[in-house]
């Protein structure tokens, strides 16, 4: 129902940030999207998390959303609404590739701009470097 409410929006001119959508998760199947790349597919990267004073080096598989792979790991990282919608996972992507559906970049132009993403909605692409906000000790 969504993509079928987001084009009859469209035609009314109103900006994706006026319009309020209930919060479903991240799309499930990101090898279906538009623009993600197939080599990707069933690839798994290192993530280098900096978190405060520490810092890990963990598997991020390209299917699933990079929240997911630090919840794997143990890395306590803020989350909510686990569909890049809230903004409260946001996060410093300091090098790296990432895929961000569409429908799921909640991110706001100054976020983009600088760097930030929403792993709760994020794939990898290449191994990365990510800044992630939470519990230091």
């Amino acid at each position: 129902m969504y993509r079928f409410a987001e084009k009859e929006v469209a035609k009314l001119g109103l900006p994706r940030r006026l319009v309020r959508r209930e919060m479903l998760g991240v799309t499930k199947k990101v090898w279906e999207q538009p623009g993600y790349p197939a080599a990707s597919r069933d690839a798994v990267y290192k993530l280098t998390v900096r978190q405060g004073p520490r810092e890990y080096v963990i598997d991020a598989a390209a299917n699933e959303p990079i929240l997911v792979a630090l919840e794997r790991a143990g890395i306590k990282a803020p989350s909510r609404c686990r569909s890049g919608e809230c903004g409260w996972c946001r996060s410093r992507l300091v090098s790296g590739e990432y895929f961000m559906p569409e429908e799921n970049d909640g991110r706001r132009w100054a976020d983009k701009q600088y760097g930030y993403i929403h792993p709760c909605a994020a794939f990898p692409l290449s191994d990365a470097v990510l800044e992630v906000p939470g519990e230091y000790w």
